[in-house]
Order: structure tokens, then C-alpha cells, then sequence
């Protein structure tokens, strides 16, 4: 199997998965399932994009083939056992859809027999009676992709090699069951935090809005997924405010002062809490009767309230403590990745600059 020298989209995406501070079983996972889910991921936005079946099926074939191609028929994975990756696949269904989300839905009426399998006990017991938020979704995401990875590396394959084994496992397997298949796949990607969904959009980014890709930071891009998780209709406001407070214009580059993989990151919390405090004196704040409007926030009792801003202060990092269950003290000392850690400051951005527009005034 020869692989061209020259792939722009893989040197990007793996110079992405480094900078994210992802350790090497992490990396391996999210590039198999990058692979295995390539097509069910796009399928309603090429369908969207283009009419023509025979357009659709070419630009299919380009985003499958951005990372990694095949260049013959022979496939040295087709040897690899992926049974327990079927399980993975099969028990994440289960603990995101039947524990987390508590649908009670039965996949077996559903998907067929070579498709299914036993469930994964320890990793049901890991997120047993866990709430639906973002936050367990992330660790569910992040246990999966390491399960698999870990599982894969014992192989020593490359990057392109894993990659390949995912396409490989879709195409056998979407053509024994095209629903069953799909379907697993729309659930885990359905599934996936603001961080993951970012990463597993880039191949469509890249392909057909490279300008948008490379305009944003992945800070940015994590908070623009965050809104979608959270609370579309202030969602605009928080954006056009994220962009005045991140970026210059023309040409469109990140402000100095957000050196994200400079800083230390008890600086950047504080300063994304400080900067997202001052949408009450951006011009967005004349927008304040739709957020008044809306009932989609954490700390809903505080509308039309007067409160001392250091009240204020403890009562978003209380928040963020308890909802997202993120220790900010752990944080500051490196418990999260770096990619964790951008989408935490989206977070604390969002949370702080949405909830600071419903309050009165503050308090002396």
C-alpha cells in the first residue's frame, strides 16, 4: 500500500490532533471513526449541496479520500478482528441513547443480527445513572475513541492505516445492513461535545469553506458548536459578541492578547471571565430584551436581579464546577488536554457573557 507524499488535509488534521494535546490512543480512535463515519456524518449536507446522484457519489469519494486513500484493492486490515470494535460501537449506542438519554429503544428490532453484539460491561457501569449534559457526553466521546484506539494500537499501524481500517469497517458493514449501520453512526455523532463535533466537521470545512476554517480559531469553533448544544435563539448576540471581543477585521485575524497556546491558563480564564462580563457595555447589550425573553439559561433566578458582581463571579464558577464538573483550581494545573481546555473557556465565555445579560444591574 503506497500513500501519496503530498496530503495538505492530513498534515492539517494531524498538526490539529497534536495541538490539541490528544495522547496517541485518543489520536487513533478519533482517526478511525473519522474514517468509519466520513460518509453518514456528510450525507445530509452533500445531499444538500448538490442534486445531481452522480455529484453527490465524486464528492463523496473526495471527502473519504482527504486523510487517507487506498491504493489498490488489497487491504492488510481486512485481516484485523473488529469484533471489539462492533462492541464498542454496539454498547455506546446503548449507554448514550438507553442510559444517558433513558429512551428505553430497542436496537435489536432494528439492526440485524451481524451488526449486533454483547455490551461492553465496564463500560456501561462508567456512565450508569450519569445525567444528560454536556459534560458526560465528553467523556463518554473520550472514553470511546481511547477504547478504540488502545484497542488498534496494539497493531502498530500509521495514522493512514487506521484512518483506512474505519473506511474499510463502514463499507463492509453498510453493505450487510445501510440503516443499522447509519444509524449507530448518527447516534455517536449526535452524541459528540462542541470539541469532538468541531474536529469531525473539518473534512467539510476544509473541503468546501476554507476560508471559514482558517479564519477561526479552534476556540472559536468549539463555541460556535456550543451554541447549537445550548440555546439557539441569543445565540446570534453571543456570537456577533464573541466576534468583537476575539477578532480584528480585514483582514480577519485573532486580537493580541489571545495567545492561547502562550498563556497560562489561570490568565486566560480570567481574562475570557473579564471580556465576556463586558457584553452589558457592548453594543449588544441593546439586544438584552431577547435574552430577557428567553428561559434557556443555568442561573435563570437571577433575571432582572441586582447582585454584586463577586457574587456573580462565584456563582459562574460554582456553576461551572458543578454542571460541567470541572475542578477550574485542577485545571489551572493541567488536568485537561489543551483541546478540553479551549472548549472549557468557550464555556465559561458562553456562560458568563449569556447569564451577565439578564441581570439588572450589579450591586454596589
Amino acid at each position: 500500500m503506497s500513500h501519496s507524499t503530498e496530503n495538505p488535509f492530513k498534515t492539517y488534521f494531524d498538526q490539529t490532533l497534536e495541538r490539541c494535546g490528544f495522547y496517541e490512543d485518543l489520536k487513533a480512535g478519533i482517526l478511525f471513526f473519522l474514517g468509519e463515519s466520513c460518509i453518514s456524518a456528510n450525507t445530509n449536507q452533500l445531499m444538500n449541496m448538490f442534486s445531481e446522484e452522480q455529484k453527490i457519489q465524486q464528492e463523496f469519494h473526495r471527502l473519504i479520500t482527504l486523510y487517507a486513500f487506498s491504493t489498490n484493492d488489497y487491504n492488510p486490515y481486512e485481516e484485523l478482528d473488529t469484533t471489539p470494535i462492533k462492541q464498542l460501537i454496539y454498547t455506546y449506542n446503548e449507554i448514550y441513547v438507553n442510559e444517558i438519554r433513558q429512551k428505553s429503544f430497542n436496537f435489536d428490532q432494528v439492526i440485524k443480527d451481524d451488526l449486533k453484539t454483547d455490551l461492553i460491561e465496564d463500560f456501561v457501569q462508567e456512565f450508569k445513572e450519569k445525567e444528560y449534559k454536556l459534560i458526560t457526553n465528553h467523556n463518554l466521546n473520550t472514553s470511546f475513541f481511547r477504547r478504540i484506539g488502545t484497542y488498534l494500537n496494539q497493531f502498530e499501524l500509521s495514522y493512514q492505516d487506521i484512518y483506512l481500517a474505519g473506511v474499510n469497517y463502514y463499507q463492509k458493514n453498510q453493505k450487510v445492513d445501510f440503516e443499522g449501520t447509519n444509524l449507530l453512526n448518527l447516534n455517536i455523532i449526535d452524541s459528540f461535545s462542541p470539541l469532538y463535533t468541531t474536529l469531525f466537521h473539518f473534512p467539510l470545512l476544509f473541503t468546501y469553506y476554507p476560508s471559514n476554517l482558517n479564519a477561526n480559531h479552534l476556540f472559536s469553533s468549539i463555541l460556535q458548536f456550543l451554541y447549537l448544544h445550548t440555546n439557539t435563539d441569543i445565540a446570534k448576540h453571543i456570537h456577533a459578541f464573541h466576534n468583537h471581543v476575539f477578532y480584528e477585521n480585514n483582514p480577519r485575524r485573532v486580537r493580541n492578547g489571545w495567545e492561547f497556546e502562550e498563556l497560562e491558563r489561570g490568565v486566560l480564564i480570567s481574562q475570557t471571565f473579564h471580556n465576556a462580563l463586558n457584553i452589558r457595555k457592548s453594543p449588544i447589550f441593546t439586544t438584552q430584551p431577547d435574552f430577557l425573553a428567553s428561559d434557556n439559561y443555568l442561573l435563570k433566578e437571577l433575571k432582572n436581579q441586582n447582585i454584586p458582581l463577586d457574587n456573580y463571579k462565584a456563582l459562574i464558577t460554582k456553576t461551572i464546577e458543578e454542571y460541567y464538573e470541572t475542578n477550574i483550581d485542577e485545571v489551572v494545573n493541567g488536568k485537561l488536554n489543551h483541546a478540553e481546555f479551549l472548549q472549557l473557556l468557550a464555556i465559561i465565555f458562553y456562560e458568563t457573557s449569556a447569564n451577565a445579560m439578564i441581570i439588572k444591574a450589579w450591586k454596589n
